[in-house]
This record gives C-alpha cells, structure tokens and sequence, in this order.
C-alpha cells in the first residue's frame, strides 16, 4: 500500500471498518444469546467494545493522542510516539486478537482461565492509564476551564471495560486458579502491551506525515 492510500486508511477508513466488525461481533452474540456463557459473550463483547472505544478516542470526542503523548512527555504531541499510523495499528490488532479468542474459546467450548484472567488484568490496565491520564489532564487544563478528569475512551472504559473485568472476577471466583492459568494470562497481557503497544509505536512512531490533524476535546482548552 502506497503512502498516499495508507494515509487515507489511518484517516477514517479504517474505523469505518472497525465499526463493521464490531456489528458483526454484537450480531454473534445477540444470535448465540442463550447458547454462549457469560465470559464468551464478553470476550466477545470486547472486540466489539474496542472498535467504540476507538470511536471516543478518535472522534467523538476525539483526542485521545494527546494525552497519551503528554503523557509520555513528547514535545510533538499530534504525532509521537503516537500517531495515526501506530494507534491504527495497535486497534486492530487487538480487535482481531479478541476475535481469535473467540474462536478458540467456541472451538473448545470454553473460555480458559488465562483467558478470561488476562482479559480482567487488561479491563483493569484500562481503568488505571484512563483514570491517570484523567487526572494528569484535569491538572494541566484546570486552570483553562476543565472541570472533571474527563478524557477521551473514559466513558467507554468506565461503562465497558470496566463492568466486563467486574464481570470476569465474579466468573473466576467460581473456578480453581493454577499456575499454567496465570501463564496464560501473561500471554493475553503481553500480547496486548508489547505486540499490539508497544511494538507498533516502535515500528512507526517516526512517521510524522501520520500526524493527527487536530487535538479533539482539548481543543477546547
């Protein structure tokens, strides 16, 4: 792909394709209500929650990279370490990823331990960087007008991630937690932080012309 195209794709493009996926993923789950357990359906749910989660950070309202870059003290805030091309990268990786532990879960016919331990370690990674760079935010802007520790991806996080990990805990307190299971949960953790992170902020977060074109919520700020 050409980098004029790849630059279209990182625009909008490609959340357009995400919220396909996301009402194939809700469709599955409402068509196999009755049959699939609790914690499928929410493994499930997550690949379809990451493509709204995106949404907020991105759209609506948008702005999520700046305070990620903020966060990580960037003096380029619309494009490092993130940038359009990386976080792209870092969505569907994870969307995919949770749509592949779907299907070994259906294929087992069963959502392993370590899946559904490492899945309620990342809800709870969720909460932690949200809520931090809430309050990291609310300190910087205070001063201009910010009110609440507010920031993009936290209501999808407060109302989806969230209860789906409060979910998980309860579902686990039901089941004998052994060794080999917290492997497995490292493995859906790791996968997450280095493959779908880490990995393509290495790869691409000196890609400047992938910039984000505006700053969203604090814009208004």
């Amino acid at each position: 792909m050409n980098k004029q195209r790849l630059n279209w794709w990182c625009d909008r493009a490609w959340i357009k394709c995400m919220c396909l996926i996301a009402a194939v993923m809700l469709g599955l789950i409402m068509l196999n209500w009755e049959k699939w357990s609790t914690e499928l359906k929410i493994i499930a749910a997550i690949a379809a929650l990451i493509p709204v989660h995106v949404l907020e950070e991105w759209i609506f309202p948008g702005g999520f990279h700046y305070q990620y870059n903020t966060l990580r003290r960037s003096n380029q805030l619309d494009r490092y370490p993130m940038n359009r091309l990386s976080d792209m990268y870092t969505n569907m990786i994870a969307t995919v990823f949770y749509i592949i532990l779907t299907i070994i879960s259906i294929v087992n016919g069963q959502v392993s331990n370590g899946m559904i331990l490492g899945t309620t370690i990342f809800c709870a990674l969720e909460l932690i960087v949200h809520t931090l760079l809430g309050i990291i935010m609310y300190s910087k802007f205070r001063t201009k007008g910010k009110t609440t520790i507010y920031g993009p991806g936290s209501i999808t996080t407060y109302i989806g991630f969230v209860p789906f990990g409060v979910i998980l805990l309860y579902v686990l307190k039901e089941r004998t937690i052994i060794s080999t299971d917290w492997i497995g949960a490292a493995s859906v953790v790791g996968f997450i932080l280095i493959i779908c992170i880490l990995l393509p902020e290495v790869l691409f977060m000196k890609k400047g012309e992938y910039y984000f074109k505006n700053n969203g919520y604090y814009d208004r700020f």
